[in-house]
C-alpha cells in the first residue's frame, strides 16, 4: 500500500509514466537513458509543455476551493474496511498507469456502469471542475484583446473575480481602447458615446499666432478689399449663432490630454492619468447629460434682448450680442462681465472669434473687426446695403449675409469681396463648409448650397413651410439610424456640377459611413435634416410649439432654441425624441451655444442662461 500511494497520487500525466517504469526498471535501463528531470526542474522550466490545465503546479491554488484535494480523499479512505480501501486505491492506480488515450474509453465503460444517482453526481461535480480561467492561462496580449470586447460595467465586474483578473482587467490597454470606442463618438455596440472634453486643456498647448496670418493681416490697416462685380441675384435674412461644428478651423476629436490638470513642469515628473480614470470622468459627465441632471446660472448685464452668442471651452469664457447695440465678454469662472464693446450704432445680430480676433455684424450695415485681447476696433467693413444678419469665417475666408438678400464672400489672402445672389428674401445663417461650399438660409423657406471656387449655387433645399432661421451642418455618425440613400433627389432642386458629382471628401470623420448633413430650423416649429450629397429630407422632428430661431450641434447631441421660450436637448441618434426640454426663459430663445459640459441660451427677456451639466453630482 505503501508503493500504491507513492504512485498514485502525482499530477502530471506524463511524468506518471515515466515513473511507473522507473520504479520497477531504473537500474537495469539507467546506463542506456538519460535521467529524467525531477518535478521541480518540470515546473519552472517547462510548465505548459508537460502538465495540462488542471495539474500545473502554478495553478493549483486557483482551483475551485469546493474541489476536493487527493490527500482528502486518500483521509476519507481511511474510514473505509481495509478491502474497499484497497480496491479504490488500485483502481485510482490503474487508471493513472493507463495512458491518456486509453483513459476516454475506460471513462466510458465505467459510465457505463453508474446508475442515475451516480451520474447526477458527475454532472453535479463536473460543471465547476471543467471551468477554466483562460484570462490566467492564456497569455497576456491575447486575454487583453478578449477583455477589449467588454463594456464598462463589465470590466469592473470581471475586476472582482481574482487579482490577476483585477490587475488585467484595470490594464490602460483595455480601458485605452474603451476610451477609442466612446469618446467623442458614437459606439456601435452599445449607443453611448462620451464627451471629449479637450477643449478645456488645449489652452496650454496654443502655438502663437504667426505674425503673417490671415489673423494679423485682417487687423493690418492696409486692408483694402475691391469689390468683384459678379452676376448678382437676390434676397437674404437673419441669423444668429457663430456655427460650433466639426468643419470649424481647429476642431480635432483625438486630441486627448491625459496629463494632470497642473502638471509638472519636469517631464520626467509628468503623471499621465489612468485610461480607466478618463473613462470614469466622462461617464459621469455623460450620465449626467442623460439623465438632465444640470445646475443653472444667470448672466444679467444686457438691457436689451441677447441675438448671438459663442462660447470659448479652451479659455472658459463667453462672448454675446444684443439688442442694446453692445458686445460683452464674459468670464465663465467668476460669472462676471469683464470687457463691454462699444461701436455699433444698431444692434448685434452676429458674432464669430477665434484666438485673436472677434468679428461683429449689425442691423447698421457693417461688419466690424475687433482685436480681441484689446477690445479695440481695427477695421470696419461696409458693404451691405441692409442690415448684416449672419456671418461665419474660416481661415481666410468671412461671408456675411444680410437684410439686402445677398451673401459677401470676403477673401482676406487676394482683399476681394464678391457677391452671391439667389435668396428673394433676408439671410438668415451662412455657414462655410469644408473650405469649398457655402450653406445659407433665408426667408423665402429655402437652403441653398453654393461652391465658393464657382460662386454658384449648386444645389436648393426645399421642404419647409415658413422662413428658416438656422442651419448646421453635421455627419451621419450623429444620426446613425437614418436611411441615407445614394440616389434620388428628394425635396432638392437638381442642380449639378463637379462638386456635387463626386463623393464630399470628410476630413475629420473616421467612421465607417461618411454621409454629411445638414439640419435646418424653421419658423414652421420643426428640425429637419437634409442629406447634402442627394437634398433629399431624412427626418423631420416634432417638439417645439413655437418657431425655432437657433440650433447647436456637435457629434453627441443636437441642442435647439425656439420662440416658446424653451431649449430642447435631442437624441444625438435622431429618434424623433426629444431627451430633455429646459424652461426658466421669460422671451424667445435667440441663440444657444453648446460645449462638452455645458449649455449657453440667450434670450429676449435680457438674461443669459447657463445649463451646467459637470458640477451636479452623479447620485
Amino acid at each position: 500500500m505503501k508503493e500504491i500511494q507513492n504512485i498514485n497520487f502525482r499530477s502530471s500525466e506524463d511524468s506518471n509514466n515515466g515513473s511507473n517504469n522507473g520504479s520497477n526498471n531504473g537500474s537495469n535501463t539507467g546506463s542506456n537513458k538519460k535521467p529524467k528531470p525531477n518535478s521541480n526542474h518540470i515546473v519552472s522550466e517547462f510548465p505548459r509543455k508537460y502538465y495540462c490545465y488542471r495539474h500545473r503546479p502554478d495553478l493549483q491554488k486557483a482551483r475551485m476551493t469546493n474541489e476536493p484535494t487527493m490527500e482528502e480523499l486518500l483521509k476519507r479512505t481511511e474510514s473505509l474496511p481495509q478491502d474497499e480501501k484497497e480496491k479504490v486505491q488500485a483502481i485510482w492506480s490503474l487508471f493513472e498507469t493507463v495512458s491518456a488515450a486509453n483513459r476516454l474509453i475506460t471513462l466510458q465503460g465505467i459510465v457505463s456502469k453508474c446508475c442515475l444517482n451516480q451520474l447526477a453526481f458527475l454532472s453535479d461535480n463536473l460543471k465547476s471542475i471543467i471551468r477554466i480561467d483562460f484570462i490566467t492561462v492564456l497569455p497576456q496580449e491575447i486575454a487583453f484583446h478578449i477583455l477589449s470586447y467588454l463594456d464598462a460595467i463589465s470590466l469592473c465586474h470581471a475586476a472582482q473575480v481574482s487579482k490577476q483578473w483585477n490587475r488585467l482587467s484595470d490594464d490602460d490597454v483595455v480601458w485605452h481602447k474603451l476610451c477609442e470606442q466612446h469618446i467623442d463618438k458614437k459606439c456601435p455596440k452599445c449607443g453611448w458615446g462620451l464627451p471629449s472634453l479637450w477643449k478645456q486643456k488645449k489652452q496650454k498647448r496654443r502655438r502663437p499666432t504667426s505674425a503673417n496670418s490671415p489673423v494679423l493681416a485682417i487687423c493690418g490697416p492696409t486692408l483694402n478689399f475691391q469689390r468683384n462685380s459678379r452676376p448678382p441675384s437676390t434676397p437674404s435674412s437673419a441669423s444668429n449663432t457663430a456655427p460650433s461644428t466639426p468643419n470649424t478651423s481647429g476642431y480635432d476629436s483625438h486630441d486627448e490630454i491625459r496629463t494632470s490638470q497642473n502638471p509638472p513642469t519636469s517631464h520626467q515628473n509628468q503623471y499621465l492619468r489612468p485610461w480607466k480614470e478618463i473613462y470614469s470622468e466622462r461617464l459621469v459627465l455623460e450620465r449626467n447629460w442623460r439623465k438632465g441632471r444640470y445646475h443653472v446660472r444667470v448672466l444679467r448685464g444686457h438691457t436689451d434682448g441677447v441675438m448671438c452668442c459663442q462660447y470659448d471651452d479652451c479659455n472658459n469664457q463667453l462672448i454675446t450680442g444684443s439688442y442694446d447695440n453692445t458686445v460683452r465678454v464674459w468670464d465663465l469662472e467668476t460669472d462676471e462681465c469683464i470687457q463691454i464693446l462699444v461701436g455699433h450704432t444698431r444692434c448685434v445680430r452676429a458674432l464669430q472669434f477665434d484666438d485673436s480676433k472677434l468679428i461683429t455684424g449689425s442691423m447698421d450695415n457693417t461688419l466690424k473687426i475687433w482685436n480681441r485681447h484689446t477690445g479695440k476696433c481695427v477695421k470696419t467693413l461696409a458693404c451691405h446695403t441692409d442690415g448684416v444678419i449672419c456671418l461665419h469665417f474660416d481661415d481666410h475666408i468671412l461671408v456675411s449675409g444680410s437684410a439686402d438678400c445677398t451673401i459677401k464672400v470676403w477673401n482676406f489672402n487676394t482683399c476681394e469681396c464678391y457677391t452671391l445672389k439667389g435668396h428673394q428674401e433676408w439671410v438668415n445663417q451662412v455657414v462655410i463648409f469644408q473650405k469649398t461650399q457655402l450653406f445659407s438660409c433665408s426667408d423665402d423657406y429655402t437652403i441653398k448650397t453654393w461652391d465658393l471656387d464657382s460662386r454658384t449655387c449648386i444645389r436648393t433645399f426645399v421642404g419647409h413651410n415658413a422662413q428658416v432661421q438656422c442651419i448646421q451642418p453635421a455627419f451621419s455618425l450623429l444620426f446613425p439610424n437614418l436611411n441615407l440613400k445614394k440616389g434620388g433627389s428628394g425635396g432638392g432642386d437638381s442642380r449639378k456640377s463637379s462638386c456635387t458629382r463626386n463623393r464630399i471628401e470628410l476630413n475629420d470623420c473616421n467612421r465607417e459611413s461618411s454621409h454629411p448633413v445638414i439640419i435646418s430650423g424653421s419658423l414652421d416649429n420643426i428640425i429637419k435634416i437634409w442629406s447634402i450629397e442627394t437634398g433629399e429630407c431624412l427626418k423631420t422632428l416634432f417638439g417645439h410649439e413655437d418657431g425655432i430661431w437657433s440650433l447647436a450641434v456637435d457629434k453627441l447631441r443636437l441642442v435647439s432654441g425656439a420662440h416658446d421660450n424653451t431649449v430642447k436637448i435631442w437624441d444625438k441618434d435622431c429618434s424623433g425624441e426629444c431627451m430633455h426640454t429646459l424652461y426658466g426663459h421669460r422671451g424667445a430663445v435667440n441663440c444657444v451655444a453648446l460645449g462638452d459640459t455645458k449649455i449657453i441660451s440667450g434670450s429676449n427677456d435680457t438674461e443669459i442662461r447657463i445649463w451646467d451639466f459637470k458640477y451636479q453630482q452623479d447620485i
